[in-house]
């Protein structure tokens, strides 16, 4: 069978998985509607490697994204969130630029613009370090940065996360000297902290891993 025919449909199952588990997780389990919104979040970014691993044509990978974009879009839109306390439409619109800049991601790693390697830390620092950092900032994080909604620990989680994320990135898959994985990797964890502190209403999704783009990219 057609590896692009098998990518497509284990994508939908994969991320029908990843819902319907996040669903399970907050009416079984009784985790909150932020934690619940947060684990499909990381869950749904790990379609990556899917994306990575069977598609050769970009027309095939960019169905999923696009048609997410639409789902999400109509979930935001017409409110279907309120039952699982999904009811605030800034922050749902979250959900829609996600896919957003995986359509971008995935165009420009086809059309060779961006490289496989920034596109792949791009999309996990955005899925994990975006994703742990509000599970670890709503659920233990007290203390708030000033002004903003944003808390230290929360903060520290995402600059944790990016690092690691680049680190293990740069050591599995570039040929880069140590001192410079370490430092392009120190430099990604604080500038997706920054942006992400500051960026409103979801658009992180977006500005996050632009940010981590132009970062990696004076590395590779």
């Amino acid at each position: 069978m057609n590896s692009n025919v098998v990518g497509l449909v284990l994508s939908f199952g994969f991320l029908g998985l990843v819902i319907a588990l996040g669903i399970f997780l907050k009416f079984r389990l009784g985790i909150s509607s932020e934690t619940m919104r947060k684990f499909i979040h990381i869950g749904v970014s790990n379609w990556w490697f899917l994306n990575l691993y069977y598609f050769s044509s970009i027309a095939w990978a960019l169905v999923g994204p696009i048609l997410f974009i639409i789902m999400n879009s109509l979930f935001t839109l017409l409110n279907w969130g309120k039952a699982l306390g999904l009811d605030d439409r800034k922050r749902n619109w979250g959900l829609v630029y996600f896919p957003i800049t995986l359509v971008f991601l995935v165009i420009g790693m086809y059309q060779g613009i961006i490289t496989t390697l920034a596109a792949t830390i791009s999309v996990l620092v955005m899925g994990w370090g975006d994703g742990l950092a509000a599970m670890v900032g709503s659920k233990w994080g007290k203390k708030k940065i000033g002004s903003l909604d944003k808390s230290i620990l929360g903060c520290s989680t995402m600059a944790i996360v990016s690092f690691l994320v680049t680190l293990i990135a740069l050591v599995v898959s570039s040929s880069l000297s140590v001192n410079t994985v370490i430092f392009a990797s120190i430099l990604v964890g604080v500038a997706a902290m920054v942006v992400e502190a500051l960026t409103p209403w979801g658009l992180d999704n977006i500005t996050v891993p632009a940010i981590v783009l132009f970062v990696i990219g004076f590395f590779l």
